[in-house]
């Protein structure tokens, strides 16, 4: 039953997210995707990959990005009357499944580091259907 609220979360927040995730529309998000400095994680946030180079700026535009999603997730949790954590991570699922582009970097539920191949999608969490 959980698998089945969290694919409905998915749907809905992500339909709810799109203009927040931001990203699509700034320039400096999608080059340090795609230069793998920063990518996507399975709590629904965008993360730092360790050893990158991440200006200030950089830093600002992604801390700009998560507070966005986590105030989307927020109001999703709060209509739903399930955890931000659920949605977050709902979020994470089909992003991972449909929105992480080969040759982006993502982080795995273990914490490892990844880059994404055209042989092989994106490793999901451990809880996504």
């Amino acid at each position: 039953m959980k698998r089945i609220v969290i694919a409905a979360l998915a749907a809905g927040a992500l339909l709810a997210a799109a203009p927040a995730f931001g990203q699509a529309a700034d320039a400096a998000i999608a080059q340090a995707r795609a230069a793998g400095q920063i990518g996507e994680q399975t709590d629904g946030f965008l993360g730092f990959v360790p050893g990158a180079s991440v200006s200030g700026d950089l830093r600002g535009r992604v801390n700009q990005v998560n507070i966005q999603r986590r105030a989307v997730y927020t109001r999703r949790a709060e209509a739903r009357s399930v955890s931000v954590e659920e949605v977050a991570y709902a979020v994470a699922c089909d992003v991972y499944e449909s929105r992480i582009g080969v040759g982006e970097r993502y982080r795995t539920e273990a914490g490892q580091w990844r880059t994404r191949t055209a042989s092989e999608p994106a490793e999901k969490g451990s809880r996504c259907p």
